[in-house]
């Protein structure tokens, strides 16, 4: 019994969590050792009610919560090096090893299974030698999920998690700041349904400060087996800091609009669906 209670607490994802995320914090103290755990593991709160504040005014809180984003970079890192020294298909089966373990360690929230799946279906499709299409891979990891539980259908971090990544699979061309205005036309009507405010400066502060947190994650993840390392992300994450409690102030970084009823939601999507159409036809 002893020795099953010890395992048990091993492979409890919260604290492997909880030590990976006072670990960073205690070399970057503050706010900047919040954010750098945040972008990593997901979760903000322990950030000051000003910093968090900002973030949400400028439409980058995002970047402190466990979603898809955080699975893709894991993922990439993982098979990059596992590439390095092992066969493609062994580097491919480690990769989906990693995914799992990051997944109980960030938490099983909805963006994160759902990208979760989306890769590991993905990289089991690239073992079997099976062509791969990121639609259908959502489709399935949608299905899959409300069938697990039908009650995902209401909950906010599924349908912006799933908005957003459509909109980069189905609309998104290259580079940051179309990535940003893809995931953005998507999500904007849940966002103004849920919450009934709109930062217009999103996109541009989201592409002006986007290519920090792949550098910051890889830092404080280097960081959790040699501390030190961790004083590189300093200057990032304070430039960040400032770049978004300096935005924040502008009046136009955040509009209070008045809630969205569901069927101008259901509006926009297909007025944006038949344009897109339409666009597509022409080209």
């Amino acid at each position: 019994m002893v020795v099953i209670t010890l395992w048990l607490q091993v492979l409890n994802g919260e604290n492997w969590r909880n030590w990976a995320v006072m670990r960073t914090e205690n070399w970057l103290h503050g706010d900047a050792g919040t954010l750098a755990a945040g972008m990593l593991w997901g979760g903000s709160g322990n950030l000051s009610y000003q910093t968090r504040e900002a973030y949400r005014r400028v439409g980058l809180l995002h970047i402190v919560a466990a979603s898809g984003y955080n699975v893709t970079l894991m993922t990439g890192w993982i098979l990059s090096v596992g590439l390095i020294w092992l066969s493609r298909r062994w580097a491919l089966g480690v990769t989906i090893i990693g995914v799992i373990i990051y997944m109980i360690i960030a938490g099983m929230q909805p963006s994160i299974i759902r990208a979760g799946i989306m890769s590991i279906l993905a990289m089991v499709g690239l073992i079997l030698g099976r062509e791969r299409d990121a639609k259908w891979l959502l489709v399935i990891t949608g299905g899959m999920m409300l069938a697990w539980n039908p009650k995902l259908i209401s909950d906010i971090g599924f349908q912006l998690s799933f908005a957003a990544t459509w909109g980069l699979v189905w609309l998104a061309p290259k580079g940051d700041l179309g990535t940003t205005l893809a995931a953005q036309a998507m999500t904007t009507p849940l966002i103004l349904h849920h919450f009934g405010n709109l930062s217009v400066i999103s996109p541009l502060v989201n592409a002006a400060l986007l290519w920090t947190v792949p550098l910051i994650m890889q830092i404080t993840a280097v960081g959790l087996v040699w501390g030190p390392i961790n004083w590189l992300a300093w200057p990032l994450l304070r430039g960040q800091l400032w770049v978004v409690s300096s935005v924040a102030s502008w009046p136009i970084s955040s509009w209070e609009v008045g809630k969205m009823s569901w069927l101008w939601v259901g509006v926009y999507y297909v007025v944006l669906f038949l344009l897109i159409k339409i666009l597509s036809t022409k080209h």
